[in-house]
């Protein structure tokens, strides 16, 4: 079964509908990207600021079928195994993978390791649509399949601002396994210290209705666009618009 990321290639795809409040499915259009791979292109309403604000895509890899949601006093940011970070210096921004597990010996500590990203498992472009509002990635789903850590790892505060979306001292699912096939998937914008400011649901930092499970088995060519009415973060370039996601499997 394929199902881990390989990042970024840049390749012409087929084109998506958008349509407002749900998701347009095309399972039979071809991907135009490599087998095992996965592309998520990601959109705001106003402009990308990467320098201001960190904009994160949430995996739960478990195959446990639930969503990881971004407000950790409602959710205790259960069902978060990795998480990618695109943020940095205007012109600079980078990407990074942080992978999440309980600490050993224990029940309820969460702890959180970097992730090294091979050149050729993923592409990162910041404004593919030169339009500044949207960027895309692309990457190799075995990147999200990671043997758990067993040596040291930076342990989760319990209390203040967490370095990332999923901090939280509560535990996170382990790594996927061979058997964990549906992904559940989640889009989050923090601030700069990592404190959530805006989601893909409709209630923003507070949603809990959001709901994105990707069979990566499956050929999937998903668009959406966040429905007018939908709470909104006080910056126009932290809020949310919608996304595109084809896997190839």
């Amino acid at each position: 079964m394929v199902r881990r990321l390989g990042f970024w290639a840049v390749l012409v795809i087929a084109m998506v509908v958008a349509a407002c409040g749900r998701q347009v499915t095309g399972l039979n259009q071809p991907s135009g990207i490599p087998s095992g791979e996965m592309l998520i292109r990601v959109r705001v309403a106003g402009t990308l600021d990467f320098t201001n604000f960190k904009y994160v895509i949430v995996f739960n890899t478990s195959g446990n079928g639930n969503e990881p949601y971004p407000n950790a006093f409602q959710t205790g940011f259960l069902n978060y195994s990795y998480s990618l970070i695109f943020a940095g210096p205007s012109g600079l921004a980078t990407t990074q993978l942080l992978q999440y597990y309980l600490l050993p010996g224990t029940s309820s500590g969460l702890g959180y390791t970097s992730i090294s990203i091979p050149v050729q498992s993923l592409n990162f472009v910041a404004n593919d649509n030169g339009l500044g509002n949207e960027f895309q990635v692309i990457f190799n789903r075995l990147l999200l399949n990671q043997p758990s850590p067993t040596g040291s790892a930076t342990t989760v505060p319990t209390a203040g601002p967490s370095p990332s979306p999923g901090s939280s001292a509560t535990p996170s699912v382990q790594a996927t396994t061979a058997a964990q096939e549906t992904w559940n998937i989640n889009f989050i914008v923090t601030d700069v210290n990592g404190v959530p400011v805006d989601s893909m649901g409709v209630n923003g930092v507070q949603d809990t209705t959001f709901n994105l499970p990707v069979d990566t088995t499956q050929p999937q060519n998903l668009s959406y666009t966040k429905p007018s009415g939908s709470t909104v973060p006080q910056s126009i370039n932290a809020q949310l618009a919608g996304y595109t996601l084809i896997n190839s499997p």
